[in-house]
């Protein structure tokens, strides 16, 4: 059979799409992300437990530190074997899974497949659900807002650089099919939920970590480095404010403004901010810095402010990656989901001018009361903000919730 040239044209891109497809279920095969480990620590026990999350945090002798979600999932694991269970690990997406041999199931995703498995079942295993988000609700209904204040500004909508769009943040589904609910971040997940007429009652929140990795200057000038500010994060840029960062910007050129990190997956956001950047002679791109490296300690000696004003994080990691190995005084949403109000500027409301504001009022205070500030966000981070701290409320809440 002859195609015509127009009929090639339609049935070539559906061809590529069949492929493509094809050929990523191919790769996950090849990598099992779609596996469960078993027995994870080799002592198998009477009572087991599933963790629907990474298998890969399993798969090698060093955990990754590029993000803390690794990290998490196998610290889950060690809280569920020291309290005398076996433990296997499945990916968060991995349907098709026999529960019924499980006496706990913990993670992300999990509660629902089980719940759908068990639901006529007299074997029900104990689903404890680990939220890394806000409340649905409260993402959708700021977002929302963020998105009306940022057109009212710049006449154009950047939607794919939000998290929480139609479709996605199902936490709040998630936490309704679950026995138990262990949320990352501090009371302003709870405050949130409150605020939603959420049952806060079942809920465990779980103060984030940091990796330390170096060590800020005892001597750092910030004389030279107050006016020097950094945006530290990842994917979801407008999400996690980075226009707010570059708008300030290039509306006071006497600052400069350090950006670490940022997907280039976000196409749209980059076209609308890339020529205004490329003009501005304030703005430094580093592109993804990896915190174990000694550009990472640079960027942190040379900043004197950490600027996050992101919607919505559950103890957002990258701040604390920041003020645990530097000492910088954070300006940041309330959002940002960490109890560090003491040792920083904590603003409400995300808008433009709420956190100008707040930077503007930041340069205008002493020396010596920005470097205090710094000095006690860093202190303040490396005493409560710690990984053993958080291995021990994992193992703590994963334990009472055994018992209740």
């Amino acid at each position: 059979m002859k195609l015509s040239f127009s009929e090639f044209g339609r049935l070539a891109p559906i061809a590529k799409r069949r492929i493509g497809e094809k050929l990523v279920r191919l790769i996950h095969k090849l990598f099992n992300s779609e596996r469960v480990v078993k027995d994870i620590f080799g002592t198998e026990r009477e009572h087991k437990a599933l963790i629907c999350y990474l298998p890969e945090a399993f798969k090698g002798k060093e955990l990754p530190k590029h993000h803390s979600n690794f990290t998490e999932c196998h610290t889950a694991a060690e809280a569920l074997h020291r309290l005398g269970y076996s433990v296997d690990c499945a990916s968060r997406n991995m349907t098709g899974i026999d529960y019924s041999r499980y006496d706990i199931v913990f993670g992300i995703n999990c509660p629902s497949y089980a719940a759908s498995f068990t639901a006529h079942s007299e074997t029900r295993p104990l689903r404890i659900f680990y939220s890394v988000g806000a409340h649905t609700f409260y993402n959708f209904r700021i977002t929302a807002e963020r998105n009306k204040e940022f057109f009212n500004r710049h006449g154009c909508w950047l939607l794919p650089s939000y998290h929480y769009v139609p479709g996605n943040g199902m936490n709040y589904y998630m936490s309704q099919l679950s026995d138990a609910v262990i949320s990352l971040g501090d009371s302003f997940l709870v405050e949130q939920m409150a605020d939603e007429s959420e049952d806060t009652t079942k809920v465990k929140t779980l103060p984030a970590f940091y990796f330390n990795v170096c060590n800020p200057d005892e001597k750092k000038d910030f004389s030279e480095c107050r006016n020097n500010i950094l945006w530290f994060g990842s994917s979801g840029m407008m999400h996690k404010g980075l226009d707010i960062a570059i708008d300030f910007a290039l509306e006071h050129p006497q600052f400069t403004l350090h950006i670490c990190g940022g997907s280039r997956q976000e196409k749209a956001f980059w076209s609308h901010y890339m020529p205004k950047i490329k003009k501005a002679g304030n703005i430094v791109m580093h592109g993804f810095v990896d915190i174990q490296s000694d550009e990472f300690a640079r960027v942190l000696d040379k900043c004197g402010i950490l600027l996050n004003p992101s919607l919505s994080e559950s103890g957002a990691v990258s701040v604390l990656n920041v003020l645990g190995n530097g000492a910088l005084l954070p300006v940041y949403s309330k959002g940002t989901g960490l109890d560090i109000a003491n040792a920083g500027v904590e603003v409400g409301e995300v808008t433009y001018d709420n956190f100008k504001n707040a930077i503007l009022a930041v340069a205008e205070l002493p020396v010596d009361t920005i470097r205090q500030k710094a000095w006690d966000a860093h202190r303040l981070v490396k005493e409560k903000y710690t990984l053993d701290n958080y291995r021990e409320n994992m193992y703590r809440h994963i334990k009472e919730i055994i018992k209740k």
